[in-house]
């Protein structure tokens, strides 16, 4: 199974990338949703975890438009940030099928998470 992380925090996205791998996904890593967009338009992937705070285009904004064009990949996608999830960011993203984890997080934590969204979108 191949993941794109898309997260601008070249450490963070390190240790998301490490943390998948052990789980034995293979990863890809974007540090913005505009090469994240080009890494799609050329590759696939099954799953995303996305930083909401990314810069530029904004995680949430990028997710709208991948449920949009990609609905199955949207759903297959875990959100990892440490922005306050508002109500009206959580109705967004349940719209969008994507799951949350909270920064800060373990890897026990990132693995429960990535499992339980995939578990989700299959049987979404």
């Amino acid at each position: 199974m191949r993941i794109l992380v898309v997260e601008d925090e070249r450490d963070v996205a390190e240790v998301i990338r490490r943390g998948l791998e052990q789980l034995g996904l293979h990863c890809a890593v974007a540090q913005d949703t505009v090469a994240a967009d080009r890494l799609l338009a050329r590759e696939s992937v099954d799953a995303v975890t996305l930083d909401l705070g990314i810069p530029g285009r904004g995680g949430l904004d990028w997710l709208e438009t991948m449920a949009t064009a990609k609905p199955a990949l949207a759903r297959r996608t875990l959100v990892i940030t440490g922005m306050p999830l508002r109500p009206d960011r959580v109705e967004r993203l349940t719209r969008c099928g994507a799951g949350v984890l909270a920064k800060p997080f373990t890897l026990t934590g990132l693995a429960d998470a990535v499992r339980a969204q995939l578990r989700h979108a299959r049987a979404g």
